[in-house]
């Protein structure tokens, strides 16, 4: 019975100590529960940051490959409109005439 009367004493005299500590204890752990929230939306918004880097990255690949495309179908049209434009002009210079054979073939003749 000594030992509570002294555990009473010694709780009155250190009174402020013990509602200091229990203040601790209590804002420890309601802090935890705060910073374990705060550390799942940390590892929510990393997610979510591969997640768009990952799309981002994606979409930077295929807009590659459609401008490869586009640059060889833009080369092969270029090609082909080329060639056609060599074509027409040998087509033009086989038939491109003399003016005096013209007027030959209508029945004029030069003097």
């Amino acid at each position: 019975m000594l030992w509570l009367y002294k555990t009473k004493n010694w709780i009155i005299a250190h009174k402020n100590w013990l509602v200091l500590l229990v203040m601790f204890i209590v804002s420890y752990l309601l802090g935890k529960k705060s910073n374990q929230n705060y550390l799942e939306m940390a590892n929510l918004a990393k997610g979510q940051y591969k997640k768009d880097n990952e799309a981002i990255v994606r979409e930077q690949r295929m807009k590659e490959t459609r401008d490869r495309r586009a640059k060889k179908k833009s080369d092969d049209v270029k090609k082909s409109l080329e060639e056609e434009k060599e074509r027409r002009l040998r087509l033009i210079k086989e038939t491109m005439s003399n003016p005096d054979e013209v007027f030959e073939d209508i029945g004029i003749k030069k003097k």
